[in-house]
């Protein structure tokens, strides 16, 4: 037996040791981490151990809204019903008889649908052309989707094809007028592109008795849903109806358009006014979110927003419009109008009046209020489009900024202006009128007073003209300065050139040869004494009159007429878009000549042809009047003036047509003024 030696024994000891010693700090790394495990962090874990319970929901969002400078509310959004035909759910072949149950039931309700068919309503049904451009727009879609042309459905041949298309030629268990309203239904649902994918809207904002008592019967009617959406609801009723505008589904000729920024085509977008100008802004898209509950289900433990698909709310635009100036120019224009058209139908005078205002910072060219009459509801749009459509005084156009309108004298502001610049005239040049102006042999025009009171006015200087709307002094102002000095100058300041009003407008026209070449009419000799007086083709609207006096008055810079002040982000409420004035153009107004056309424009107010509206005023305001000659108790008036008098911090145009007198738009001119004397803080800024 060999014994180990001393030194072999303490090797083997160690080695033990050692062992033992990795042992108990393995031990102690285990007990300690298990600690941690059980007591530090035992509820972290437990989170983990229990089932998950996530699930991914939609986030609705809903469309931006519209206030004005000062945030008061002009378009929100509210939840409603709305009564919808469902083509998936429609059954094939019983189409007809689904539709006619639920006009039996909306006539119990004495619910009538709109008929925006282009027919007769009574036989034979013979077609009647669209006059209007949504009328227009539902035609060529009509006609699209049948493969028809339009020379195909005249005379009682669009109501035979319809007949035909829809199977209803052998409907005889009905009356013909229930057979023609089926037919103006189907004919709607078609020029609105029904289908599958898109369904066709009957009633929107549903009344909640009717849809409590449909959603009772809705078994016996397939294909027709009752839907909650968000509808736009307008606070003020018709406040500022034609500039906020309207939304609507994407209309088959948009669709590409829409579909290339992104858009489904089920989206509802903005189709006029501010709601389609600012559409960028207003546009909301639903998203998802993945929410975790608890196991129980009772708790929210994290919500995660989607990367692919986040929600995006509209974010809040605010208009330069003060939501205050313009109920003062809608209820003084309504005033003025109403009063009128009473007063013709007193004196069986057939004429209709109607008008528009425009109120603007003659420094930056911001709107404060844009008023057309006659007006409508927003909140009433649908139930009373078919009637709108077919109303002769046109409430639907947009009259402040699409209306054309002969400016009358307030165009001699212009003329004199040009006058002074070009040195044809100073404030001491005078020219005597005689009544009539004989520079030319076969054109003898008289001057205004000539004709009314049978004298003439005698000599006149600048301020005198201005003040007394002398058409003989500016035959002979206008003769002298010539066709291109007056238009070049006129152009400058406005006259026939977009103001660049974000919501579109139209051009207007500067009478000249330029434009009778272009309807391949001659310009004469005497076109241009007319066209010196605001007569001839001169046309503008009322914005381009109110960029045109602020553009004389701020002393010759024309700015970029604009409605949006800035866009507030939804969750925030900080401005992520703030507009600034934008320069279109400048032309030379020196300061003397400035101080004498703004004495003219104040004698007008005092002592001239708006003086009976302004007498015993507590403050100095200037003006010019104008009338515009259509026919007898037709003629249409203009206004334009600003305040205060010695630093012009708001403009005023006023276009009424068969306004009679120059002094009924002047008065809607002062209820403005009234305003905004009353309220100068509001337009400090």
């Amino acid at each position: 037996m060999k014994l180990r030696s001393f030194g072999e024994s303490r090797t083997s000891a160690a080695r033990i040791i050692f062992i033992i010693a990795v042992f108990v700090v393995a031990l102690a790394a285990f007990v300690t981490r298990l600690l941690t495990l059980q007591v530090a962090e035992s509820e972290h874990y437990k989170e983990l151990a229990a089932p998950k319970n996530e699930k991914t929901v939609l986030v609705q969002t809903t469309r931006g809204e519209i206030v004005d400078r000062n945030g008061e509310k002009l378009v929100t959004n509210r939840g409603t019903y709305s009564i919808v035909l469902n083509r998936s759910l429609l059954p094939r072949g019983q189409e007809n008889k689904v539709i006619l149950d639920l006009l039996a039931f909306f006539d119990k309700h004495y619910i009538t649908l709109p008929d925006i068919m282009p027919a007769e309503q009574a036989a034979p049904y013979r077609f009647i052309q669209p006059e209007d451009s949504a009328g227009k727009r539902y035609l060529r879609t009509f006609l699209r989707n049948t493969e028809k042309t339009e020379n195909e459905i005249y005379g009682t041949a669009l109501y035979e094809f319809c007949l035909k298309r829809y199977g209803a030629e052998k409907l005889s268990d009905i009356t013909s007028e229930e057979l023609r309203r089926l037919m103006g239904l189907r004919y709607a649902m078609e020029a609105n592109d029904f289908s599958v994918a898109v369904p066709y809207t009957l009633i929107q904002n549903a009344d909640v008795i009717l849809v409590s008592e449909l959603s009772e019967r809705l078994y016996t009617l397939p294909g027709v849903e009752i839907t909650v959406e968000s509808t736009r609801h307008y606070p003020g009723g018709s406040l500022a109806a034609h500039l906020l505008g309207r939304i609507g589904p994407i209309y088959a000729e948009e669709a590409e358009k829409y579909k290339a920024m992104g858009y489904a085509l089920d989206e509802i977008v903005g189709k006029d006014g501010a709601e389609l100008a600012f559409e960028q802004y207003l546009k909301s898209s639903d998203g998802y979110k993945t929410v975790e509950y608890s196991a129980d289900g009772e708790d929210i433990l994290s919500e995660k927003v989607s990367e692919k698909y986040p929600p995006v709310y509209g974010k809040t635009v605010v208009l330069t419009i003060s939501a205050g100036m313009q109920r003062a120019a809608e209820e003084a224009l309504k005033k003025t109008v109403d009063s009128i058209n009473i007063q013709n139908i007193r004196n069986g005078n057939p004429n209709r009046a109607s008008g528009a205002v425009v109120v603007m910072d003659p420094d930056s060219g911001a709107v404060y209020a844009e008023a057309s009459y006659p007006t409508y509801d927003q909140n009433t749009y649908r139930d009373t489009i078919s009637d709108m459509l077919t109303d002769n005084s046109r409430p639907l156009l947009n009259r402040a900024v699409n209306g054309i309108y002969p400016p009358g004298s307030t165009f001699k502001i212009a003329t004199a202006a040009a006058a002074l610049h070009h040195g044809i005239v100073d404030e001491n040049t005078r020219f005597y009128d005689s009544g009539i102006y004989r520079e030319y042999e076969d054109y003898q025009p008289h001057c205004w007073h000539f004709d009314k009171y049978g004298t003439a006015h005698g000599w006149q200087n600048v301020v005198d003209a201005i003040t007394n709307s002398c058409n003989y002094y500016f035959f002979e102002v206008g003769r002298l300065l010539g066709l291109e000095r007056l238009n070049e100058y006129a152009s400058k300041l406005g006259l026939g050139e977009k103001t660049g009003i974000e919501t579109g407008e139209e051009t207007g026209i500067l009478a000249g040869d330029k434009y009778r070449a272009s309807i391949g009419l001659p310009w004469n000799p005497g076109d241009l004494i007319q066209s010196a007086i605001g007569q001839s083709d001169n046309s503008f609207t009322p914005i381009q009159l109110a960029s045109f006096f602020s553009t004389v008055v701020n002393g010759g810079t024309r700015y970029k007429a604009h409605v949006l002040k800035e866009v507030r982000d939804f969750g925030t409420g900080e401005a992520v878009v703030e507009t600034s004035p934008q320069i279109l153009d400048t032309v030379e107004i020196s300061d003397k000549n400035l101080e004498i056309l703004k004495r003219g424009m104040r004698s007008v107010v005092e002592d001239g042809t708006a003086a009976s509206v302004f007498v015993n005023y507590p403050h100095s305001v200037g003006g010019k009047t104008g009338t515009a000659q259509r026919g007898k108790g037709d003629d249409n008036t203009v206004f334009a003036g600003f305040a205060p008098y010695d630093s012009p911090e708001v403009v005023v145009s006023v276009v009424i047509e068969a306004g009679v007198h120059s002094y009924t738009a002047a008065s809607v001119a002062k209820a403005v003024f009234d305003y905004y004397f009353a309220n100068t803080e509001e337009f400090s800024e």
